[in-house]
């Protein structure tokens, strides 16, 4: 999932929810922030040095291409905040594939359910975990290590409502470095699907994991409809999940800003949001202007700290639950 859903949908879910703006754009402005809080530079330790000395205990939760392609950190990375293991089948391979509704996926919403808002730091611990569980339906049946499981076979780009048409072998053709990752290495994550799995609007097909076709939308929808019972019950409002109106407002959404081009969509759902597209009870001056800033959590020490305290929170819940399943892969000092 990008910026669209990981900003703009946890936003309208947590309004929706009755949190107010300034909180509901700090959940999501945290759980866009897994996807940012990378080293920019990997060749100096400045920037961890200075939040360091102001008390910051700095964990990256995702990676630049050169980190990524040395190496360098990648199970910290990739396995406890993008692909979390549903830990099902003989291999350790298999088990750390990331699998919706496993049951790791599922004590991670149990978990965000014992968020208490008598905390200062609720808004982290639902943004960061927002991020890890909504990508259990994107990210499914990859896993986030360099494995020949994250091969695909026959993978195949559609439209809404046409069939399966554009092949992935013109898109590797075009784009060489890509092709030599799918062809002679084991792949990391979903590279081999390309962005296949974080499109909202896209239909594809694989014939090893997705033979039936997977409609991203459909998935969005059902993480979406889970978020919100969380939200709503973490706020103490009657859990019924999204009505009908909630969910087609929702489903036109990742249907119809159908761009590849993420600043595109997140565009169209800043628009709408904006606009009150989404029917938003208590609208005010705070949705009319919500955008997604870095700024917003990183120019604030207490709120730097708080995000990165959860950061090493989670790292350290999910490498206790794999410890214990037998797997042990993750680091606990972090790799800058």
């Amino acid at each position: 999932m990008d910026l669209d859903f990981h900003f703009g949908t946890i936003y309208v879910l947590s309004r929706w929810s009755h949190f107010g703006s300034e909180n509901s754009k700090l959940i999501a402005a945290s759980s866009q922030l897994v996807d940012d809080n990378l080293d920019e530079n990997s060749f100096s330790d400045k920037h961890e040095n200075e939040l360091i000395a102001n008390g910051v205990h700095v964990r990256y939760s995702c990676q630049n291409i050169w980190n990524s392609l040395t190496g360098k950190g990648n199970c910290e990375v990739w396995v406890p905040f993008h692909f979390l293991p549903g830990l099902e089948g003989n291999t350790t391979d298999e088990q750390l594939i990331c699998k919706k509704h496993s049951v790791l996926a599922n004590k991670l919403r149990d978990r965000l359910l014992e968020t208490s808002l008598d905390t200062s730091t609720f808004a982290f611990r639902l943004g960061v975990g927002f991020h890890v569980w909504a990508d259990t339906w994107a990210h499914q049946e990859f896993a986030g290590i360099n494995t020949a499981i994250n091969k695909v076979q026959n993978l195949i780009f559609a439209t809404p409502g046409a069939g399966m048409q554009e092949s992935i072998l013109d898109f590797i053709k075009s784009h060489p470095t890509i092709g030599d990752i799918v062809q002679k290495l084991d792949p990391l994550g979903h590279v081999a699907a390309a962005h296949c799995p974080d499109l909202p609007f896209l239909w594809w097909k694989t014939s090893k994991n997705f033979s039936e076709g997977r409609k991203n939308w459909v998935e969005f929808m059902e993480a979406s409809d889970e978020i919100f019972r969380v939200l709503q019950e973490v706020s103490c409002e009657e859990v019924t999940g999204l009505s009908d109106e909630q969910k087609e407002l929702l489903r036109r959404s990742f249907q119809e800003l159908a761009f590849n081009d993420i600043n595109d969509r997140y565009n169209g759902w800043i628009d709408r949001i904006h606009d009150n597209f989404f029917e938003i009870e208590d609208f005010d001056e705070g949705d009319e202007n919500v955008a997604y800033d870095v700024d917003d959590v990183m120019s604030d020490i207490d709120f730097c700290r708080a995000f990165y305290d959860e950061i090493n929170d989670h790292f350290d819940w999910v490498k206790g639950e794999l410890e214990d399943f037998g797997i042990d892969i993750l680091k606990s000092e972090p790799i800058y």
